[in-house]
């Protein structure tokens, strides 16, 4: 189930996706699943958003017509931003030309770095 927070002065998305995820580096999740926020250089305080849950395991996914990575990601992670994390694992394996074949669709971060941001949250 997702989280939700009030932005607090000088939050950052960085910050808060090292907070509830152990990696700040996965902060665009966060600035994607929230499309009130018009920057994520700017954020408003006093306004509430959505934490999304990251995926924490990996999954082999069969390709279908019209998929790409884009889509994929935008599947199995919330956003497309992270495509390149599904080409990177497939050596580049061009979905439209490999209908059927198996994708692999690695997890977004570890479930240890997720059980351990949340212990370090109590």
């Amino acid at each position: 189930m997702n989280s939700f927070y009030v932005l607090k002065p000088n939050d950052t998305l960085q910050r808060l996706a090292a907070r509830y995820y152990g990696r700040w580096e996965i902060w665009r999740l966060i600035f994607d699943s929230n499309p009130h926020l018009s920057s994520w250089k700017s954020l408003p305080v006093g306004v509430q958003i959505e934490i999304p849950i990251p995926r924490t395991d990996d999954i082999n996914h069969t390709i279908l017509d019209g998929d790409t990575y884009e889509s994929l990601s935008l599947s199995y992670y919330g956003t497309e931003h992270f495509s390149g994390r599904i080409r990177d694992a497939n050596e580049n394996l061009q979905p439209y030309e490999n209908i059927g074949a198996v994708l692999f669709i690695p997890s977004l971060i570890e479930k240890s770095d997720l059980v351990n941001a949340k212990r370090r949250m109590m």
